[in-house]
C-alpha cells in the first residue's frame, strides 16, 4: 500500500476522528478481549475467538465491518440440520475476517466493479440483487421479487436455498430463504418472508423498499431425491414451512416424466394465514397432486368461500392425521418432507418412527 500522503483514498489520521490509537477507538475493541465467538457449553464445537492482529497501524487501515451477529443458542434446534445455523455462523465469520484482512492489507473496495458483475449466487460470496417488487402476502408476510440478468436463472437445484443477509443498523444477520419460484425461472427469484414482530431480520426486511439490494449467496442445502423413485411424496409443513413444499411440487409437476404423487398437508393459524395459495390452487389441477389444509384457530362458521375442491380441517396436524395420510400406501415407497417449526418437526418425525417410517425416507429441512 503506498504512504498515506499519496493515498487519495485515506485523510490524514491525525485529522479524522474515526482514526484514532486503537485504545482510544469507541468502536474497535482491543482484539485481545473482542468476543467474536462467544463461549457456548452447548456448542463445545465452536472454536475459539482467533489470535488475528484486527488493530494495525490506524494510519494503514480504514474502519472495518461488524462482525456478524451470533445466533442465540437456542437458534439451534439440535436436529442435525445440514447446514445447521451454527455452521453458517462459523462461515460468515471466516468471510467476515477474510474482509478484514483483505482491507487491512489495503484492497480498496469498489462497490460499482460488484454491480456491474453478472448475477450470479456464489458459495462465499455474497451477490447484490436489486429488490424489484414487494406486496403483502396473507396477514404477517411478504413477496419479494428480486431481479436477475436477462435469460439467468438463480441456479438452484431441488431441495437447495439461499442465505440472505442485512447489515442495516448493526451487526450483519443471516437468515436461511428457499424460494418459491419455479427453479427454472429466468430474469428473478421471489422470496416469502414472514415479518415477526421483534424479530432481528424481519424488521430489517419491513424496511426494504424497491429498490433495495438484497445480499445473498449459496446455494445451501441438499434433498435427494430420484424421478419415480418413490410412489408418493407426503409433504407436511407449517407456515413459511410451506416454501421449500413449493419449490418441490413446481419441480416434480413440471416433468413430464415424473408420475410420484404429491399429497401436502399444510398447517396454518387460519385460511387467510396461508400463504402460496395462488400456487397452490394452481397445482391443484394436476391429478398428482392434492392438498390438505389444517387451521388450528379457523372459525366454524368462515366469513368467506372457500374455493372449490379445498379441503379444510379444523385442528392439529395430530398422530391421528398422520396416522390416516399413511394408511393405505406402500411405507417404503413414501419419501416424506418436513419443514416448520421446531416443535412441530419434533412431533412429525416421532408420529413417523413410531409407525415404521424409515429415517432414510424422512427429510427434515
Amino acid at each position: 500500500m503506498p504512504d498515506l500522503p499519496e493515498c487519495p483514498l485515506l485523510p490524514d489520521p491525525l485529522e479524522h476522528p474515526l482514526l484514532l490509537d486503537p485504545p482510544e477507538h469507541p468502536l474497535l475493541a482491543d482484539p485481545l478481549e473482542h468476543p467474536l465467538l462467544p463461549d457456548s457449553p452447548e456448542h463445545p464445537q465452536l472454536p475459539d475467538p482467533p489470535e488475528c492482529p484486527l488493530l494495525p497501524n490506524p494510519s494503514k487501515c480504514q474502519l472495518l465491518p461488524d462482525p456478524p451477529e451470533r445466533p442465540l443458542d437456542s437458534d439451534c434446534c439440535g436436529g442435525g440440520c445440514i447446514p445447521c445455523v451454527m455452521d453458517i455462523y462459523r462461515e460468515e465469520l471466516a468471510l467476515w475476517e477474510a474482509d478484514c484482512q483483505r482491507l487491512l492489507a489495503g484492497t480498496i473496495y469498489d462497490g460499482e466493479v460488484l454491480k456491474q458483475q453478472e448475477l450470479m449466487l456464489h458459495p462465499s460470496k455474497y451477490t447484490h440483487f436489486p429488490v424489484q417488487d414487494i406486496k403483502p402476502e396473507a396477514v404477517d408476510c411478504v413477496r419479494i421479487r428480486c431481479g436477475l440478468a436477462r435469460h439467468q436463472t438463480l441456479g438452484l437445484s431441488l431441495g437447495q436455498h439461499i442465505i440472505v443477509r442485512s447489515q442495516v443498523s448493526g451487526s450483519p444477520v443471516t437468515r436461511q430463504y428457499t424460494p418459491i419460484s419455479p427453479l427454472d425461472a429466468k430474469g428473478y427469484f421471489e422470496l416469502l418472508i414472514k415479518i415477526y414482530p421483534g424479530g432481528r431480520m424481519s424488521q430489517r426486511v419491513a424496511a426494504w423498499k424497491v429498490g433495495h439490494e438484497l445480499e445473498a449467496r449459496g446455494p445451501a442445502g441438499q434433498l435427494a431425491y430420484v424421478r419415480n423413485k418413490f410412489r408418493r411424496v407426503l409433504m407436511l409443513c407449517a407456515g413459511t414451512g410451506v416454501a421449500p413444499m413449493c419449490q418441490v411440487a413446481q419441480s416434480v409437476l413440471a416433468d413430464a416424466d415424473d408420475e410420484t404423487f404429491l399429497r401436502l398437508v399444510y398447517a396454518g393459524r387460519s385460511y387467510h394465514h396461508l400463504i402460496a395459495k395462488s400456487e397452490i390452487q394452481e397445482w391443484q389441477r394436476f391429478w398428482n397432486f392434492s392438498c390438505l389444509y389444517i387451521l388450528s384457530q379457523e372459525p366454524v362458521i368462515p366469513t368467506y368461500k372457500y374455493k372449490r375442491g379445498e379441503e379444510i380441517y379444523r385442528g392439529h396436524i395430530d398422530k391421528d392425521i398422520i396416522l390416516r395420510e399413511m394408511a393405505g400406501g406402500d411405507i417404503d415407497k413414501t419419501l416424506v418432507l418436513i419443514c416448520g417449526p421446531r416443535s412441530f418437526n419434533k412431533d412429525m418425525v416421532t408420529y413417523l418412527t413410531d409407525m415404521g417410517v424409515s429415517e432414510t425416507n424422512i427429510h427434515q429441512y
